[in-house]
């Protein structure tokens, strides 16, 4: 049989909302397969390891927002495909539809979802002295033409055939980073990753995951320009670190429910459906 992994990049901070999102996986996705939590060395990770979690631990001085490269290391050799996922996104579908339907694609790609805008915008966005740093775009530009008129993929989910991906695939992404950091200044993985990996990034369908606003029902509708059909079911759905399912939200002055508010497919609030999933961890995730 196939061995498939969900990954997932979790600090002290975010212990509880790696709890909440394994019980996630495992009810509301119905996932059978292993887990893998990447984190720092000086985490206090040993209770979730003791529940069957694989943990890949990183040197304390290279924990920073550039450690999702570590995703591409040979330690994830020991799986025939990887899922890595941000903790911000919900599962509201079975997991395995995923694996079943990116599998028999090309296994040398990352498959993706794409935000609006070209990569060089999104560049510029997230660099806001981008006008000092004029030479520095000219020679990205030369260096990685795509980017005038790509769209930048969004690193919250990243699924990939592990043995396929170059060795010195995470040293290659740090050296980009490096050298590119004066117009990187928030030390985003994403960006290098969209420099680096662009030949190998594919678009996943929306039957495997979109940005939350996109399930809204008042959204579900054929759009040509957005590449929906009109009936597709995303598994997952990322809500971004400003909607994230753990954040308590409300019905709004106006009567409207405030941005990820409820998850419409599971009928459920987010956030109580998070306070949910993290308070049955024990019982989805006895101690061996």
């Amino acid at each position: 049989m196939p061995k498939h992994v969900i990954s997932f990049v979790a600090d002290d901070g975010y212990l509880d909302h790696a709890r909440s999102f394994l019980v996630n996986c495992k009810r509301q996705g119905q996932w059978g397969g292993d887990y893998c939590m990447i984190s720092p060395e000086n985490c206090n990770n040993q209770d979730i390891e003791q529940r069957g979690i694989f943990i890949l631990r990183v040197p304390t001085d290279e924990w920073n927002f550039l450690v999702k490269f570590h995703a591409f290391t040979p330690y994830f050799h020991q799986w025939d495909k990887a899922l890595c996922l941000d903790l911000d996104m919900l599962v509201q579908d079975n997991l395995q539809r995923v694996f079943d339907e990116l599998s028999p694609k090309d296994s040398e790609c990352i498959y993706g979802v794409q935000e609006d805008g070209d990569t060089l915008g999104a560049l510029k966005r997230w660099d806001t002295e981008h006008e000092q740093h004029e030479e520095t775009y000219k020679e990205l530009e030369a260096q990685y033409p795509f980017i005038r008129e790509s769209q930048m993929f969004n690193a919250a989910f990243l699924f990939y055939t592990p043995g396929n991906i170059p060795t010195t695939t995470k040293d290659e992404l740090f050296a980009v980073h490096e050298k590119y950091k004066e117009v990187n200044p928030s030390n985003a993985d994403q960006m290098i990753i969209n420099l680096h990996l662009f030949d190998r990034l594919r678009l996943a369908s929306k039957n495997c995951t979109c940005f939350f606003g996109g399930d809204y029902p008042e959204n579900r509708v054929v759009s040509e320009t957005r590449g929906w059909d009109g009936t597709e079911v995303p598994v997952i759905l990322h809500y971004t670190r400003w909607h994230a399912p753990w954040i308590v939200k409300c019905i709004c002055d106006d009567g409207n429910e405030m941005g990820g508010y409820r998850n419409h497919r599971l009928g459920r609030l987010c956030h109580e459906l998070y306070a949910e999933n993290l308070a049955a961890f024990d019982t989805e995730f006895p101690l061996r």
